[in-house]
């Protein structure tokens, strides 16, 4: 089989192959995701997290301990293996020895965003049927009754650890997270991942990150409920020895106060703080942030000028991007390798990765240079979508290849560029957001005919929500008034957050909406605001 050394590409079969050397992956059937991880460290007393403000630190061999005594509590507590176990919280120290406890007592971790609505976590607790629901005391009003079991408080676990229980006995083939994602259409899907592609995952970015030539300190500014910073905090972190900085909430100035104080060298990060942190040169002054080394950016696009504002502000910090998805268990791609002040690109791919570039009309791969759909394949696949077989074969065929739903073009080095998107999410600060699921709402207010949600291109988020509605006749109904129709029922980041009044949607034989036809509508008011 010949493969062009600088692409990856094979001309025989059209699949692209990652220029990294496959590690090789755990081979024992009977080996869980914590078990794998807390195996890695060779320095118990060495800091595994450390919270930006207080510095309270958690070692490697206390976070060994802390995640069993964990598991012993929820076993306790009649978790029995195969249990949902739903996690709600923002970024804090005791974050990731939850899901490492919740796994090791042969559970499966579920997580919801906090600033979901407590419909939204419903309609979630609905779905994934959770036993328990582990939270914040500041949640509690949005989670309460949502299962018949008491909620479990974060803060106050720890005075329930103590007790050791039989291990249970998980496979690597077991079920080990459910986390929920919008998949190429439609609404919110549980991504049923394995300990198996969990741990796959952990092995590739150890093998593309352990390499580093110094110690490796991480800054986790982004939610670890997103599939971005749970695979690179919780999974990529420990199995490449790593120390993480854990911010409870995002803001540029205490990022550059933890950088200073905690030595960070990395921050992983998406594209608005990226912005934000690009535009903050008098801010920075103030700091020393000569340990900052690289900024990693994901989750949604990000300009050219921007990439270049930000290393115009922190010249010594190379910016380079990568690509996942949920589906993917985490990172597919990474910059990783190649010396240059940013990337445009969203980088190589990862160990083990196979990748194709499909064209959309015809179905055929395509070689570098062309612009088609990426298909992904390796071990960090999800297994599919929870009891939803017709949407899981949609997205992934028979022989492995997950559609991505991103149009893509590999250059003649194998780099990847991201053109555009075939899937119609709304990208808003790397949340997904579902246009069918805020059209679902839109449609029940008494004033509007028929409606579509695109997205609409911001500087500061990427893109926002955008209703093109039709008024039922007579109707004198405003932008305003879609605006706080829409306030309560949702999470913040799925607002709509611009409205405009269009004739028709025009839509497909089958009624599928046609959004292409809508975008050249945006500056567009058919009907005056009033």
């Amino acid at each position: 089989m010949e493969i062009i050394e600088e692409s990856g590409f094979c001309p025989s079969n059209s699949i692209y192959y990652s220029k990294w050397d496959p590690p090789s992956l755990p081979q024992d059937p009977s080996l869980s995701l914590p078990t794998f991880l807390l195996s890695q460290s060779t320095h118990p007393s060495k800091p595994a997290y450390i919270d930006s403000k207080s510095g309270h630190t958690i070692t490697y061999g206390r976070l060994q301990t802390l995640a069993s005594s964990v598991a012993s509590t929820l076993i306790n507590l009649g978790i029995k293996k195969g249990d949902v176990v739903l996690l709600v919280s923002r970024n804090s120290l005791q974050y990731p020895l939850l899901v490492l406890g919740i796994m090791s007592a042969g559970a499966i971790f579920s997580t919801a965003n906090p600033l979901n609505t407590r419909e939204e976590i419903q309609t979630q607790v609905q779905d994934s049927k959770p036993k328990l629901i582990i939270t914040t005391r500041d949640l509690q009003p949005k989670l309460d009754g949502l299962v018949s079991k008491p909620l479990l408080f974060v803060g106050e676990l720890g005075l329930a650890c103590g007790a050791t229980c039989k291990p249970v006995h998980v496979l690597q083939g077991d079920p080990a997270a459910l986390m929920y994602s919008s998949g190429t259409t439609g609404k919110s899907k549980a991504v049923v991942s394995t300990h198996r592609n969990l741990i796959a995952m952990s092995c590739l970015l150890r093998h593309a990150w352990g390499a580093a030539e110094e110690e490796i300190v991480d800054m986790c500014v982004v939610p670890m409920c997103h599939m971005f910073g749970f695979s690179v905090f919780v999974m990529g972190a420990l199995a490449a020895g790593s120390t993480v900085v854990v911010m409870e909430r995002y803001a540029v100035e205490e990022v550059f106060e933890a950088v200073e104080k905690h030595r960070v060298s990395r921050i992983p990060a998406v594209p608005p703080m990226v912005i934000q942190m690009g535009r903050s040169r008098d801010v920075v002054r103030g700091y020393d942030v000569g340990s900052l080394k690289e900024l990693v950016c994901s989750g949604a696009p990000i300009a050219r000028e921007h990439l270049e504002r930000f290393t115009e502000c922190l010249p010594q910090v190379t910016v380079t991007q990568c690509y996942g998805l949920t589906e993917t268990s985490g990172p597919i791609t990474l910059c990783d390798g190649v010396k240059r002040r940013f990337h445009v690109s969203i980088g190589r791919l990862i160990p083990s990765m196979e990748a194709k570039i499909v064209d959309t009309r015809t179905g055929k791969a395509l070689p570098p240079g062309r612009s088609g759909e990426l298909w992904v394949r390796g071990p960090s696949i999800m297994q599919g979508y929870l009891e939803k077989p017709e949407a899981t074969a949609l997205v992934l065929n028979e022989e492995g290849w997950l559609h991505t739903g991103d149009l893509c073009f590999v250059d003649s080095r194998g780099f990847i560029y991201i053109v555009d998107r075939i899937k119609e999410l709304i990208k808003y600060k790397a949340y997904q957001v579902a246009p069918a699921e805020l059209e679902e709402i839109l449609s029940t207010h008494t004033e509007v005919n028929d409606v579509a949600v695109i997205p609409h291109p911001d500087e500061e988020t990427g893109e926002i929500p955008m209703a093109c509605v039709v008024r039922k006749a007579g109707s004198k109904i405003k932008e305003d008034d879609i605006i706080s129709f829409m306030e309560d029922k949702v999470a913040p980041y799925k607002k709509i957050r611009k409205v405009i009044f269009v004739n028709h949607i025009p839509r497909s034989p089958s009624g599928k909406i046609l959004r292409r036809y809508l975008k050249p509508q945006q500056q567009l008011q058919i009907f005056p605001r009033m």
